[in-house]
């Protein structure tokens, strides 16, 4: 919203000057470099699993790619009310505007910008401005418009004699030239960013001209990696002429077959808020949260909507790839189906087909033999926790002698979430909601097992299970004589208000101060009413080494980065091990204690909680 409201400032001034080619040149802009991030990400980024970005660099990135040029649109403000005929001369000039713009960039900003960048690094202004752009080892396209905000007015004054120039010595300049020498001059710069190699003699041969006159992403590149070295914006020749030019080629040596892929985690869709955290959208967003701004039920209907069309070009969405163990690659597939495809008893058979038709094209296609299941493609009401994708894989044709491995994971999610809980300091007792599930009543056999003193008052009309340490209710209510609220199942938050505006209108004292959630995907409560209840996410683990995963492990699933949902971590830690059995249906409490010891030893394990 502050971004738009800057983005707006210059219709302020329609009365003084016309706005629309400032608008119209900002939004080509905006537009350009989206495509370039979203088509980057896609043939260049999406599989070098080498090449992952820090939620740190992400964040940082994102608040700044679009300053510039939210600030050249206030200066284009400026520069037409006072140069008007700068911006709009008689059209029939336009040809000769954009030659004379074309020289004046090669004459004149090409010397400039190496002699600025080279004052930008010397020592006091690098730790005063430049060094900001340059925290940014790994790039990205738009990379190239992260600037200290000092900088970006050095940068004003170095290109402005590009459309300044054929006003004040030829006499014409019009918006339209401006505007295609800003979009291609981001296009260019946004190219030298790129994590591509560009080797073809032209450009490389000491006799080609190119090689002097048109730079590569390496040549740019060798200057993030050296610091002092490839000072020139597009033009090499000065760095060749001042002695500053230094050879780079970016190793990518030793990456995996672009072919392989030995294991695929079978994701799902979870609604609009999943959608905009892609990074085809936005790559700045592949750690954001999942934002629900639409009641849920309308959030689902739209998001259905755009499936259904999705579904006329394509059956499922693919993720970036990421290594396993130095050996096998891991991907996560999404089918292209919408959170009521889950809800909808009647599309059932159609999801499952759906997983069997993903399972034969990938075993096809890569001889993929391990398959993991995302939450909700291994739901009881589904197919009976996966054993119906086993047997029908069993019963196929084609795959029946493929040795097809299907994993749900949620031993290691069981684990994860007994051991978050028997963790807690002096706990005796918890109230929990969603109990019944399968994840939830392994949990409850472990703590019977286990820790028999601990107490559970189970929120459900159904008593599933015997256990002497465990007593059912169906008041909610009672969770307020609980310090610690454990929740397996998505509750509206308005059950959670009332209670809450309950207790206070009844003075009943509240206990409550923990709703530790372990429900995919995870909704952030906030309740106004009592805002000292912390909603604490549980059912997730940190990933502390560096050896057993790297790349684009994290993404899109709406938490930070290093961090993986056990359910997904356990069906990895069986493909790494070539586990040849199937994990699903009930889960076995020896099981649990067994992967939990795995996890810990592969670097997993959850996220320390300040209980005080």
């Amino acid at each position: 919203d502050y971004d738009l409201l800057l983005f707006l400032v210059p219709a302020l001034f329609y009365k003084i000057t016309p706005v629309h080619p400032i608008f119209i040149t900002g939004i080509a802009r905006i537009l350009a470099t989206r495509l370039i991030l979203t088509f980057h990400y896609l043939l260049v980024d999406k599989d070098n699993y080498r090449n992952k970005l820090t939620q740190k660099q992400l964040d940082r990135e994102r608040d700044d790619y679009l300053v510039g040029t939210i600030l050249h649109m206030w200066t284009q403000v400026l520069l037409q009310v006072i140069f008007p005929g700068m911006f709009f001369s008689d059209e029939r000039f336009l040809k000769s505007c954009a030659i004379f713009t074309f020289w004046s960039h090669v004459l004149m900003v090409e010397p400039l910008y190496y002699f600025a960048h080279r004052w930008l690094h010397i020592p006091e202004h690098m730790k005063s401005m430049h060094g900001f752009h340059h925290l940014s080892i790994s790039t990205l396209p738009s990379t190239s418009l992260v600037q200290n905000f000092q900088e970006h007015f050095v940068y004003i004054a170095t290109f402005g004699p590009a459309f300044l120039a054929p006003f004040f010595l030829g006499g014409h300049q019009h918006w339209k030239v401006i505007m295609a020498y800003l979009v291609w001059f981001d296009c260019t710069n946004a190219y030298g960013h790129m994590n591509v190699r560009v080797r073809h003699p032209i450009f490389t041969h000491p006799l080609s001209p190119f090689r002097y006159l048109f730079y590569t992403p390496e040549f740019h590149l060798g200057h993030h990696a050296y610091f002092r070295a490839n000072y020139a914006l597009f033009m090499p020749f000065w760095d060749l002429a001042c002695g500053t030019h230094r050879e780079f080629k970016k190793d990518d040596s030793g990456l995996m077959p672009a072919k392989q892929q030995d294991f695929v985690f079978i994701g799902h869709n979870g609604g609009l808020g999943h959608m905009l955290t892609c990074p085809e959208f936005n790559v700045y967003n592949v750690y954001e949260k999942y934002r629900f701004s639409l009641p849920l039920q309308l959030d689902f209907m739209i998001c259905d909507l755009i499936c259904h069309i999705a579904r006329l070009f394509i059956k499922c969405y693919t993720c970036s790839r990421y290594l396993i163990n130095g050996k096998k690659i891991g991907r996560i597939i999404c089918l292209a189906r919408s959170p009521l495809d889950y809800m909808i008893p009647k599309r059932f058979d159609a999801v499952n087909a759906g997983i069997l038709k993903l399972i034969k094209d990938e075993y096809t296609e890569k001889g993929t033999r391990y398959y993991g299941l995302g939450n909700l493609n291994k739901m009881k009401q589904l197919n009976e926790s996966g054993e119906l994708i086993v047997k029908m894989v069993q019963e196929d044709d084609f795959l029946k002698d493929k040795n097809i491995r299907i994993w749900t994971g949620d031993t290691l999610t069981a684990a994860s979430v007994y051991n978050q809980i028997a963790e807690i300091p002096d706990l005796d007792e918890f109230f929990f909601i969603g109990a019944n599930g399968k994840v939830g009543t392994a949990v409850c056999a472990m703590f019977n097992e286990k820790n028999p003193h601990v107490k559970i008052r189970v929120f459900s009309t159904y008593h599933g299970m015997n256990y002497p340490n465990i007593t059912y209710t169906q008041d909610l209510n009672e969770m307020l004589k609980y310090k610690v609220v454990v929740t397996g199942k998505i509750l509206p938050a308005r059950k959670y208000e009332k209670v809450s505006k309950f207790s206070l209108r009844e003075k009943i004292p509240q206990k409550t101060r923990f709703i530790m959630d372990y429900t995919v995907p995870f909704i952030e409560i906030k309740l106004e009413s009592n805002p000292g209840i912390r909603h604490q996410h549980i059912g997730l683990l940190q990933v502390t080494g560096r050896n057993f995963l790297k790349g684009h492990f994290d993404i899109c699933m709406s938490h930070d980065e290093n961090h993986i949902y056990p359910c997904h971590a356990g069906c990895i830690i069986n493909s790494s091990e070539e586990k040849e059995f199937d994990e699903v249906g009930e889960i076995d409490l020896t099981e649990m204690g067994n992967i939990w010891k795995k996890a810990l030893n592969y670097g997993f394990q959850n996220r320390i909680i300040n209980y005080d």
